[in-house]
């Protein structure tokens, strides 16, 4: 159960970073800003297929 734990807080905590650093890149840099838009929900995908994935194996 520790496992999984760390597993969540890791994907939390990298999502969050994510965020707050898409949110302090300047206005003037919109494509940066989109491209680490696009890579989060990107990153966002891949962690509910994953879910979806564990869930299933748990049934």
């Amino acid at each position: 159960m520790k496992c999984d734990t760390g597993f969540w807080s890791g994907i939390g905590a990298g999502l969050v970073v994510g965020m707050l650093v898409g949110m302090m890149l300047p206005c003037g840099r919109k494509s940066m800003k989109t491209q680490v838009g696009k890579k989060i929900q990107q990153m966002g995908v891949a962690v509910d297929h994953t879910v979806d994935q564990l869930m299933n194996n748990l049934r």
